[in-house]
């Protein structure tokens, strides 16, 4: 059975990306999977600090709060799902606080220290059409890479506002893709 982590960063509970989500967990528990989801809003803590502990005194993060332990979750699970909302440019904080402490998963040599064989997949929904914001899988595909997680995919649901995600044919797409990787 596969163990699946779903993040999620938006404080609109019924919103795209927070649906989007839960499409996923369906198709996910549908195939057996262990599903666990946590909404990022509510976990404390801060992100990476710039200390380099981890890079010369520890092989862990050094912080102690909630980001830790969604870090921890991160090397027990076998799919890391993230779904967020497209702000100015990026995720929420909510979400890029946990990314930014992605730091401490790797070594000074950029060696992964969690085990190999993760999928990554990123649920993103934004106002824009689909020629905005086509770097964003892209950047965060670069930074799974230096945590060793190859696979990877992505599904973007854009112009919301006027293409509502229950009926854009978005929730199929992330049904595939969990039953492809769940």
């Amino acid at each position: 059975m596969k163990k699946v982590l779903i993040l999620t960063s938006s404080p609109n509970a019924d919103g795209n990306s927070n649906t989007m989500a839960a499409a996923f967990e369906v198709a996910a528990r549908k195939k057996g999977a262990a599903v666990t989801r946590l909404d990022m809003n509510t976990v404390q803590g801060t992100g990476c600090r710039g200390c380099m502990a981890c890079k010369k005194t520890s092989d862990r993060c050094v912080l102690e709060d909630g980001i830790s332990e969604v870090l921890d979750a991160l090397r027990d699970t076998d799919v890391l799902v993230m779904a967020a909302p497209v702000w100015w440019l990026d995720l929420p904080v909510a979400l890029r606080r946990f990314v930014e402490r992605w730091l401490s998963l790797v070594d000074a040599s950029f060696v992964p220290r969690i085990p190999p064989g993760k999928t990554a997949v990123l649920l993103l929904s934004q106002g824009e059409g689909e020629a905005c914001y086509q770097d964003l899988p892209g950047r965060y595909k670069k930074m799974l890479d230096w945590l060793g997680i190859k696979e990877f995919h992505a599904v973007r649901h854009c112009r919301s506002e006027e293409n509502p995600v229950r009926e854009s044919g978005v929730l199929d797409e992330v049904a595939k893709v969990a039953q492809a990787v769940g």
